[in-house]
């Protein structure tokens, strides 16, 4: 006897196909996008993902947010840096983090809160569209195609699989699976201690949530809510255990943060979140890295307006809870989930498109939630017929803001456009242009970049690294100099300039240079193999070897450390070594052929 047809069974599939189908057609422009900004220090250059057996070295990097660091390893495992595979799993993430923005919403309108509300007769339609609208939106490319911002996204997958798991588990009326429920849970929200430092208000969203939508007159079951609350120190204390943060400047070590202290960035941030604010509603001039004047005085106009509106806008849905409890729910997530990089705690950029990632999902409630008291109660069809131009709109500007993301050129010459007097996107090209051998455009770009910003040491770094390749290191060294000037503790500062002191033969000078780098950064492998060299060329073979022998610690990867350790052993005639240095490289993929290989082949006896 055939089944009955199941309706809310076929739905269900239904909309997730569709919402995972307009995700795909949304990102499928993106598989061969390039890395951009923080990819360069977190994949193409970090030696801590290159082996995926070392967890160790991966926690190490960076504690708090292991597995998105142990992601990128599992990627360069399987493809190294073949960007497409990256692509593929930010745009999994980002499909599975839109369904359970679903599923929320679905379970939200079940709640004993919601459940006999007018709105929760037609789930179906609204639990659809905030899926559509969370992973279409074009605020949301950031996080998805700046392939190291999977951190956010990933962090945002296990929050609301937290949330999601907690509702479960409050709604069932099974006793088994709702402990079962409540164990994943738990289990999701520790997930997302250890992926981005953001999910440190999840324990204040199970809160609110319980607050809202599962409380009905009776008290909070501390019982349930507790053992999640406990959580929120699972960030903190691992800062702390692991010496990752000084609390008292709350700066992230070794990393060097702006000169800002955290009641100007508070300042700052009531613009931002205006900014942010404007984004989700009109996600016109989307730019990679925004000109924004940090705060000084509450008093300023600007800042004081932003201040007055959003303090507006959270007493306006705290008032509207009894009688638009979703719209007021969502207000107060998006604030919440904004806190964390939003409030007094300085970070290096004052405002960036990927943290309104989580935040999207109170905006797309709010939005589906509003259109429906405006228009759904009296025509659902009228309502429906809103939300698809919206849906189709936000698609449509997310789809043409990924092909800025394509490679550095479009990505800069985009943010030159829209931040022409910020010396970041003008150093930015200044690379490209010097990666891709067109030195006078690179230079030029480097000069742009100084008169913007005639105090950043970056600017003077970079255009020190195009004159040792065009003009000869004398300029070089000038221009390395002022980097030390202007920031002692600037580690690239003292390499470069330890490599033009080498050219030019000044070997003790470099290999001072070196050693200061090391001692500024002792995990910095690429510091000892520039000291090896410097004392091969020296004649000290023995330092040179016990270099190497550390650089190789350091990146067992270090395919020039090899080549350059079987040179020197070949100095000290130690055929057999240097010929083992030279399989080791080759196994790595360098082409070693030094002018010496016929001599070892002969010497060690030999032929690999």
């Amino acid at each position: 006897m055939a089944r009955p047809f199941n309706r809310r069974r076929y739905g269900n599939i239904a909309a997730l196909i569709l919402i995972c189908a307009v995700g795909i057609i949304v990102y499928s422009n993106t598989l061969q996008s390039g890395f951009h900004l923080d990819d360069n220090y977190s994949i193409t250059n970090n030696i801590s993902i290159i082996r995926l057996d070392r967890l160790k070295t991966i926690w190490n990097f960076w504690p708090t947010r292991f597995l998105t660091y142990l992601s990128v390893a599992l990627n360069y495992h399987f493809g190294k840096l073949d960007v497409a595979g990256y692509h593929i799993f930010n745009i999994a993430i980002h499909l599975i983090a839109s369904v359970l923005a679903w599923r929320l919403t679905l379970l939200t309108l079940s709640t004993p809160r919601m459940k006999d509300e007018a709105i929760s007769r037609h789930a179906d339609i609204i639990a659809l569209f905030v899926g559509l609208i969370f992973v279409s939106h074009p605020v949301q490319t950031q996080a998805v195609t700046y392939i190291i911002q999977r951190a956010t996204s990933m962090s945002s997958l296990f929050y609301l699989a937290s949330l999601c798991l907690y509702a479960r588990s409050r709604l069932s009326q099974s006793p088994a699976a709702s402990v079962l429920c409540y164990a994943g849970s738990l289990t999701a929200a520790v997930l997302a201690m250890f992926t981005k430092e953001m999910a440190l208000t999840l324990p204040f969203a199970i809160l609110l949530y319980e607050s809202f939508f599962i409380r009905n007159g009776k008290k909070t079951d501390w019982k349930r809510v507790v053992p999640l609350l406990a959580t929120f120190f699972i960030i903190p204390l691992t800062m702390l255990a692991t010496k990752t943060v000084d609390f008292v400047h709350l700066r992230r070590i070794p990393e060097t943060f702006p000169n800002i202290s955290p009641g100007h960035y508070l300042l700052t941030q009531f613009r931002v979140l205006v900014t942010y604010l404007r984004l989700i509603i009109l996600p016109f001039n989307q730019n990679i890295d925004y000109d924004y004047p940090a705060g000084r005085s509450l008093l300023e106009p600007s800042t004081l307006a932003s201040l007055v509106l959003l303090a507006a806008i959270i007493i306006a849905a705290v008032r509207m809870r009894k009688k638009y409890r979703l719209a007021s729910f969502s207000v107060l997530w998006s604030f919440l989930a904004l806190l964390p990089e939003s409030s007094v705690i300085p970070i290096r950029d004052l405002i960036f498109e990927h943290r309104l990632y989580l935040p999207m999902f109170g905006f797309a409630l709010f939005t589906v939630s509003a259109v429906y008291y405006l228009l759904g109660r009296k025509n659902i069809r009228l309502m429906v017929g809103v939300l698809i131009p919206i849906t189709i709109f936000y698609g449509v500007l997310a789809y043409n803001r990924n092909f800025v993301w394509k490679d550095e050129l479009s990505l800069w010459t985009d943010a030159v456009k829209k931040s022409p007097h910020k010396s970041r996107p003008y150093m930015q090209l200044a690379t490209f242009y010097q990666d891709n051998g067109d030195l006078d455009k690179a230079l030029a770009y480097c000069d742009q970049a100084i008169e913007y910003s005639p105090n950043d040491e970056r600017g003077y770094n970079n255009r020190g690294n195009v004159f040792a390749r065009k003009d000869g290191h004398e300029k070089a060294i000038a221009d390395f100099n002022r980097v030390l000037e202007l920031n002692p503790s600037y580690i690239f500062g003292y390499t470069n300039r330890g490599l033009s002191y080498q050219a030019l033969g000044d070997i003790d000078r470099a290999i001072a240079d070196f050693t200061i780098s090391v001692k500024l950064y002792p995990p910095y492998a690429e510091g000892y193999f520039n000291r090896g060299t410097a004392y091969a060329f020296k004649g000290d073979v023995d330092s040179a070897i016990a270099d190497f022998n550390k650089a190789i610690e350091l990146n067992p990867n270090h395919a020039m450390a090899y080549h350059n350790r079987a040179v020197v052993h070949y100095m000290k005639e130690e055929y057999g070594k240097a010929w083992d240095d030279v399989y080791k490289g080759r196994a790595l993929g360098l082409d070693i052929n030094p002018p010496f290989l016929e001599d070892l082949k002969n010497a060690s006896g030999r032929d690999r």
